[in-house]
């Protein structure tokens, strides 16, 4: 028998009943060994569990990958986490924005649909402000993100896309072209507001601060990919060959990386006058003698210690030892 009854079986098991031909106890002993779910009508599962695994395990692939190129970008430590994947009502998820808001709207090339990437203010003016040097203060009263603003997050919008877009590589290629934005909810119109949609959650903690993002799919854009969605062949296509790859990669992106490189020549204290009365040709004696190792700074840390010379005719420094090599030998030389 088919595990969905057809109305004339419903109606001969009512009739059963009615008449002592079915048994009270018999319908228990059912219940007893089939396991019944519970279904609200008004909120249907069009996603499977193992689909939304699926889609969890390549959202953390790209809060991942992004979180690297936001790092590096901000230069600060940013952590990307992936909180819930929920399907609900378009509706419902409209409702959940707040106004001002920040929501960037694509499109899914190979299924004609679109999706948004939704920020809230507070990540965009912190973004703004450490990338035009600031340290990432907040404006004092909440307003919608300038023409300037959109332009300068311009650019982190679309390496998101670009990054989301390898994510689902692995499962089906996908491609994702940024189309609009909006600052009013009330405006973003993507879906019917009875469709169902899948919201990815996700916390950006950057120093000490925490800020939301969300990505939102209706069904409808994903229904011809979704079925191909398999937890399963994920794994299998995420293969060690892939995260050799996405490591040789970090790693040339880190050599190529500039860092400041300094050395000390010595230090002297002068008084105001001796400063004021300085003219070509005055000789200044330093606290350290030619003899002495000169200390060698990256980034404002003590590294190494070197020599001063030239090469070419061009200033020098020739690193004679490592200060952590230093700092073991006198540990060892204190030990006995």
């Amino acid at each position: 028998m088919s595990e969905v009854l057809s109305q004339q079986e419903i109606d001969r098991l009512l009739t059963g009943i009615s008449s002592g031909e079915i048994e009270e106890e018999q319908i228990k002993e059912v219940l007893e060994t089939k396991e019944i779910y519970e279904y609200d009508f008004r909120r249907p599962s069009r996603v499977s569990k193992d689909h939304l695994k699926a889609i969890r395990t390549l959202h953390e692939t790209f809060s991942e990958y992004y979180g690297f190129y936001l790092a590096s970008r901000l230069q600060s430590m940013v952590t990307i986490n992936l909180i819930t994947v929920d399907q609900l009502r378009y509706s419902e998820y409209v409702l959940s924005i707040a106004n001002p808001c920040v929501v960037h709207i694509f499109d899914i090339l190979e299924t004609k649909g679109k999706a948004v990437i939704e920020m809230t203010p507070e990540l965009v003016f912190m973004i703004v402000e450490r990338l035009l040097g600031g340290n990432g203060t907040q404006p004092s009263a909440p307003r919608s993100i300038t023409l300037l603003e959109q332009r300068i997050m311009q650019p982190l919008i679309l390496q998101a896309l670009e990054t989301l877009s390898k994510a689902w590589r692995p499962l089906h290629e996908v491609h994702f072209e940024l189309t609009g934005f909006e600052s009013n909810s009330d405006f973003v119109q993507i879906a019917p507001a009875s469709e169902i949609v899948v919201v990815i959650s996700f916390e950006i903690k950057v120093a000490e601060e925490s800020f939301l993002m969300n990505i939102c799919y209706p069904f409808l854009s994903l229904e011809d990919i979704i079925n191909q969605l398999n937890l399963q062949h994920f794994n299998r296509a995420s293969s060690t060959e892939d995260k050799q790859k996405a490591l040789q990669n970090l790693t040339q992106n880190l050599q190529k990386t500039k860092i400041e490189i300094r050395t000390e020549l010595g230090k002297c204290q002068l008084t105001v006058k001796e400063l004021l009365g300085l003219s070509e040709g005055d000789v200044l004696c330093l606290d350290r003698t030619i003899d002495n190792p000169l200390p060698v700074y990256v980034q404002d840390r003590l590294k190494f210690y070197g020599r001063a010379g030239t090469v070419d005719g061009r200033m020098a420094i020739q690193i004679t030892n490592n200060v952590e090599e230093e700092i073991k030998e006198g540990e060892v030389n204190n030990g006995q």
